[in-house]
């Protein structure tokens, strides 16, 4: 019966979550919009390459390095511009239940707090990383046409592990806490959710040393650490706590 509710849930978050699907689809005209420009003024890439070096294959070789680095590049910002949109997400998701009430009318339906919450993360961490996906492969074909998918295939190859990894390392525990500054929050999830480890990481630093904030906050904004698996467990462990708090938290009130 939860798995049947699952989907009514997170079409409801995609409908009342706007942003959702409107920021891909903005990223996707702005794509369209550089790739028009390139037939029109200015804008259009111009290399000047000697006459008789235009049958040497390096040039077209690199040529094509530079555009597929672009790609790179711009595929990377899509990638950083909806995870931004994941931590505004699940800040507001439950915050805003509260404020307009809505949260007593869902209530009153037989969904368990745990499968709404959970309907939430799933938007946050499998939805949203799906649309990074379908942004980025609608922007390659725009701009390489029948390339896209030779090139695709090779940014796929170097990147959905990275993707995988980021996800699990660092937008997991980010997601999970930001969903849990949405259910305890008073007034403001978002102060909330980035003053407290700004204190937390001042104190540890004044007091410990900086072990905890290196552990939990730090490490995780610079990058993996691939030999060490104690960050990675500590992460999930916090992630679950942040869930289940939430859970309780929502299920206690009205």
């Amino acid at each position: 019966m939860m798995i049947h509710k699952l989907p009514a849930l997170l079409k409801r978050e995609v409908l009342e979550h706007r942003n959702l699907w409107r920021v891909p689809i903005i990223l996707i005209g702005f794509a369209l919009l550089i790739r028009l420009s390139w037939g029109f003024g200015n804008l259009a890439p111009d290399f000047e390459v000697p006459t008789w070096l235009q049958s040497d294959p390096a040039i077209d070789g690199i040529i094509d390095g530079v555009v597929m680095q672009a790609l790179d590049s711009m595929n990377y910002i899509v990638m950083m511009v909806l995870f931004v949109v994941a931590i505004f997400y699940t800040l507001s998701s439950l915050f805003n239940e509260r404020q307009d009430q809505s949260i007593l009318f869902w209530r009153s339906l037989p969904i368990s707090d745990g499968l709404t919450v959970t309907s939430k993360l799933f938007i946050g961490l499998v939805l949203i990383p799906l649309f990074i996906i379908a942004t980025q492969a609608v922007v390659s074909v725009i701009f390489l046409d029948s390339q896209a998918p030779q090139y695709l295939s090779s940014y796929y190859g170097r990147t959905l592990g990275g993707l995988f990894k980021t996800l699990l390392w660092s937008m997991l525990p980010t997601i999970c806490w930001c969903m849990l500054c949405s259910e305890i929050a008073k007034k403001n999830p978002f102060l909330l959710a980035f003053i407290a480890p700004l204190l937390l990481v001042m104190v540890d630093k004044l007091f410990l040393n900086g072990v905890v904030s290196n552990t939990l906050v730090v490490n995780r904004l610079w990058g993996i650490d691939e030999h060490s698996l104690q960050p990675l467990v500590w992460g999930l462990i916090f992630s679950v706590v942040c869930v289940a708090t939430a859970i309780v938290k929502r299920s206690q009130r009205f």
